[in-house]
C-alpha cells in the first residue's frame, strides 16, 4: 500500500514538473516581439521569479503571484501579481509570440532604459504593441520629466502616448528643459 502511494505521489510531481517546465519553456522563448527577427542580435529570454506560479492549461495562462519580478534585455517588471497569457495553435498567426498578454496587478513598477512606470495595472497586448497603465495615479517617467492620470496608454510601435483624466484629477505632466535637449526652449 505504502509503495503504491509513493509511486502516484512520484507520478504525479513528475506529470506537474513537465508541464511547468513545458510552460515555462514557452515564456522563455515567446519573449520576443512580434517584429521582424533581428539577426545581428541573439533573442532575448525572459526570467520571472515569484513566490508562487499557477499554470492553467485550460485557460493558456500562468500567474506568478507574489514579489514578482521579471527581466528582459534592459526592461524590468515588479508587480504583485503577473498573468501572461499565451496563444493557441489556433489563435497564433505565423511569425508571432507565442505570448499574447502580459497582465501585472498591485504595485507595478515598469522599467525600460530611461523610462520608468507606476501603476495599480499593466495591461500589454503582444501583437499590437499597446502597453495601458491604470490605477489612482498612474504615472510614466522619463528623467525628470513626468505625467500623471488615470489611464496612460503607450503605442509603443507608434512612439506615442495618450493619458486620460478621471473625474477627480485632471492630468498632470512636467518637462524639465533639460530632458528636452533644449527642444522647449526653440519654436
Amino acid at each position: 500500500m505504502k509503495k503504491v502511494k509513493i509511486q502516484t505521489c512520484y507520478s504525479t510531481s513528475l506529470v506537474l514538473l513537465l508541464m511547468l517546465l513545458f510552460l515555462l519553456t514557452q515564456v522563455s522563448f515567446a519573449a520576443q516581439e512580434d517584429k521582424p527577427a533581428d539577426t545581428s542580435r541573439p533573442p532575448a529570454d525572459l526570467k520571472i521569479t515569484s513566490d508562487k506560479m499557477i499554470a492553467s492549461k485550460d485557460h493558456s495562462m500562468v500567474e506568478f503571484i507574489g514579489k514578482v519580478k521579471a527581466v528582459r534585455a534592459d526592461s524590468v517588471l515588479l508587480a504583485d501579481s503577473v498573468k501572461v497569457f499565451f496563444h493557441t495553435s489556433e489563435t497564433k498567426k505565423e511569425g508571432q509570440s507565442n505570448v499574447k498578454r502580459i497582465l501585472a496587478t498591485g504595485n507595478v513598477e515598469y522599467t525600460e532604459g530611461e523610462r520608468k512606470a507606476f501603476s495599480d495595472q499593466a495591461d500589454y497586448d503582444t501583437a499590437d504593441q499597446i502597453l495601458v497603465l491604470t490605477g489612482d495615479q498612474a504615472r510614466l517617467l522619463t528623467g525628470k520629466s513626468w505625467i500623471t492620470g488615470k489611464k496612460i496608454t503607450l503605442f509603443k510601435a507608434q512612439d506615442r502616448v495618450v493619458v486620460e483624466s478621471s473625474e477627480k484629477t485632471r492630468v498632470e505632466a512636467f518637462f524639465d528643459a533639460e530632458d528636452q535637449n533644449g527642444s522647449l526652449d526653440k519654436p
